[in-house]
């Protein structure tokens, strides 16, 4: 279970809250979050909600915005838009920490009849240069009256560690709250946003209802004095995690169609960054250095021998 995860991190504020109202996780964006990191180019080739009710979408999907900050220690995302009733899936990848899955593997924890791990091999589904998901959240809705479920999963670089189911609320009305903190809350009414096949994605910036999740720090492993700036993948996948649709953030690039088997989809491949990043550190770099396991080891062999001295040696007098 994912409760047995423990950690102890530094946590950071990376938004203050002081002089701020407490945000709510609602599925309503709360104006105390900043601008929004991306915004949707393309318009949704998996239906386009019009029907504006709360507690279910029967139209389609759509992600339109993506919002993110940190308000005493939990991290706070939203995504305007609309999940259609269908059971279809909101996935979302959180790389936080270093380590993590840069293409993703078979092995991982089984949840949502283990969706996670369909999406992996032959050769996995690959993110962008330098993103390694450490943790994955995954959201669905369907039935009448409407119902949502989330679960949740580590990602180690290895394979294993751990997920759970997180639980059941109601669309609109009864949030997700899970035991670590997580919260889930989906509010489905928005019937603008972007258009389906030929239509616009001038609306996608003003869409304020959608999916909100909060997560607290320690969950997910965060530590500032290794990582600060956190990275977010998320995208509308069929209902058995098997056909990923032209919904995602960081945008895939305008008139895009469906990206299709997961398996097979190579995001480092696409123009543009599909990844969406709370800048904590301008300064951090993107795709920060692993620090090696002895400092010594300058070949990286596992042994501080005459090859490490032949390098210093090799490498000895004036710096360019």
């Amino acid at each position: 279970m994912l409760n047995r995860l423990s950690c102890t991190v530094a946590l950071v504020c990376c938004s203050a809250s002081f002089g701020f109202p407490e945000i709510v996780a609602d599925g309503v964006r709360d104006a105390t979050y900043p601008p929004a990191k991306e915004l949707q180019a393309c318009t949704t080739t998996f239906g386009d909600s019009t029907d504006a009710l709360c507690d279910r979408s029967d139209g389609g999907s759509e992600l339109c915005n993506l919002h993110a900050t940190v308000q005493n220690g939990v991290l706070f995302i939203f995504i305007g838009g609309n999940l259609e009733s269908n059971f279809n899936k909101f996935d979302l990848f959180i790389d936080a920490k270093q380590g993590g899955q840069n293409v993703l593997r078979t092995d991982n924890p089984d949840v949502d009849f283990n969706g996670l791990n369909r999406m992996g091999g032959n050769p996995g589904l690959t993110f962008d240069t330098c993103v390694t998901p450490d943790f994955y959240l995954t959201v669905t809705n369907g039935g009448d009256p409407a119902a949502m479920y989330a679960s949740a999963a580590q990602l180690l670089s290895l394979g294993g560690g751990v997920g759970a189911y997180l639980g059941q609320g109601v669309p609109c009305t009864s949030p997700i709250v899970n035991q670590l903190g997580i919260i889930v809350a989906l509010n489905n009414s928005n019937a603008a946003g972007v258009g389906g096949d030929g239509g616009s994605v001038k609306g996608a910036a003003a869409v304020d209802t959608g999916i909100e999740i909060a997560i607290p720090l320690p969950v997910l492993g965060y530590d500032p004095a290794i990582q600060q700036n956190i990275r977010f993948v998320a995208f509308i996948n069929s209902g058995g995690h098997d056909f990923l649709s032209n919904q995602v953030l960081g945008p895939l690039p305008g008139g895009s169609g469906n990206l299709g088997e997961p398996r097979s989809v190579n995001l480092a491949n696409i123009d543009g960054n599909q990844y969406a990043t709370l800048v904590v550190n301008p300064q951090e770099q993107a795709c920060p250095p692993a620090p090696p396991a002895c400092v010594s080891d300058l070949n990286g062999d596992g042994v501080t021998d005459g090859t490490d001295l032949t390098l210093v040696l090799g490498g000895w007098g004036v710096c360019p």
